[in-house]
Formats: structure tokens, sequence, C-alpha cells
């Protein structure tokens, strides 16, 4: 972990290890996942209605589910043996993984088994091996298939029922019925959701729309001021106007003056002496 970086074990343990470490997990859940990959994959298997409206989307994920039902009664019929694949898999490399182990028998209930320079403790009394695995997957490991080869028992009979075609097929016993659609739905006699009514906000209300940001901001043919020089007419110097100098105030000169006066308007032929 510290490989990868120190501030990921510093994030690690500001959470409870129960969650994220396996040698802390509870063996009643027969489940070793320690990522969040089941709930992004049904986040990416609702993609497509879960941005419709409500009604719209629970029709949508409703026809999902009567397929997937369909499929998973269709994917029972392609397994080899009564065991699921994926467990399957898991039981034959923990089988392939035995033949390193080396075992020794109490003549009752307990096997030592060697793994290189690890010892773990095989109990047949209560199902157990001290390398946890088998309590965390409710599968056989290593350790446990070499003690059962050893007393000529078949490791596939110890695999929990939770892996068993017989159970998978409960999860998909119940069928969504098919209904309506909304347009033959019956009339309500509840009052319809109107939606709330519009409450004016503080300050002043905005009259230009909102633009999109590869949008351009100013309209075309003008000029942007980034870049001008900002002349102070007060002290003479840049970066600043007349409005924002700090510097103390310049009397202008007569001839600044007559230069920069209007001038003065046309008088007409009446005011004109004759």
């Amino acid at each position: 972990m510290n490989k990868l970086g120190y501030k990921i074990c510093e994030d690690l343990l500001k959470y409870d290890k129960e969650y994220w470490c396996r040698a802390y997990f509870r063996e009643d859940s027969k489940c070793d996942v320690i990522d969040n990959n089941m709930c992004e994959i049904f986040r990416s298997w609702i993609v497509g209605p879960r941005h419709k409206f409500v009604i719209a989307m629970l029709e949508g994920i409703r026809h999902k589910i009567m397929n997937r039902t369909i499929e998973m009664r269709k994917f029972v019929e392609t397994w080899v043996t009564d065991i699921a694949p994926m467990a399957r898999m898991i039981l034959e490399e923990n089988k392939g993984l035995s033949r390193r182990c080396k075992v020794m028998w109490n003549a009752e209930h307990g096997f030592e088994v060697d793994e290189g320079v690890y010892r773990f403790i095989v109990d047949f009394k209560t199902m157990t091996c001290t390398y946890r695995s088998w309590m965390l997957r409710d599968i056989p490991c290593q350790h446990a298939v070499c003690a059962f080869y050893d007393r000529e028992m078949d490791p596939d009979d110890y695999v929990s029922h939770w892996y068993r075609k017989k159970t998978f097929l409960k999860a998909y016993q119940h069928f969504i019925q098919p209904i309506f659609n909304m347009k033959m739905w019956p009339d309500s006699t509840n009052p319809y959701i109107e939606p709330p009514e519009p409450k004016p906000m503080p300050g002043r209300p905005k009259r230009c729309r909102r633009k999109a940001k590869d949008e351009p901001r100013k309209k075309h043919g003008k000029l942007s001021k980034k870049g001008v020089k900002i002349f102070c007419s007060n002290c003479q110097q840049t970066g600043h106007n007349k409005s924002g100098c700090k510097n103390m105030h310049f009397p202008r000169s007569a001839t600044q003056q007559s230069q920069n006066m209007p001038p003065p308007p046309p008088r007409s032929s009446q005011e004109i002496p004759s």
C-alpha cells in the first residue's frame, strides 16, 4: 500500500477496518468483495431508464427485469454441474493450489496443512480453516481441499448451498406480471399533484440568457478591452482611472481646461445685436 502512495493508507485508516480489510470481515455474509463494482454495474445497467421521468423509468426497469429473469433461467440450463460456474472456477483453482500443500492428520477432526513457510489449521468438526477464506466464501480453500483429499473426500460436496442451482433458481422464481400501459390505467380520485408556485428570488432579476461554456461571451464585431491601458486624467499615470485614483488632486492649468472645455452653443439671430 505504501508503494501506491502513503496518503492511501491515511485515507483508509479513517474508515472502520471491518469494511475494507478481509481479515476483519464477518463470516456470516459469505462474501469477500471489497469494491463497489456491483453498484456500478447496476447503475450502468439502468443508464437508459434512469434519465427519464419516474413512471417511464420504472417501466424501463420493469422490462429489463422481465428480460433478465428469462436470461438467467436459460443460463442455469447451461451449467455443467450443480455448482455455479464462478464458484466452480474458484474451487478448481484451489484444487490446483492444494498440490503444493502438505497435510498432517491428528486422527480425529484436525489437520495441519503446510504451505511453504506457513502452517494452517483445518478442523472438520467446525468446518473452519485459519486461512479464513473458507469461512468468508463458503468455498473450500486449498488447505481444506488438501485435507479432503487426504481423507478421500470430495470437496464438491462441501461447497455451500448458496452456489447451488436450486438456490440460484429460487432467486428467479418470482415473475413480473404483465400490466396495461399508462393510457389504460383507471382514473384516480386523488387530487393531482401540481408543481410548486414560483417563488420570487431576492435581488434584481437577470434579463440575459445564460450562455453555454462553448458560446462566445461577447457579440462578434466588438473588440475586448483586455490589454488596453487605463489612463488617469488626474495624476497622469496608467493602471487606473480618475474615479479610482488614490493620489492627491492635481489642478489642471488654464490651457488644459480650455482644451477640454466644450465649444459654446451657437447663438440665434435674435440675440445678435444690430
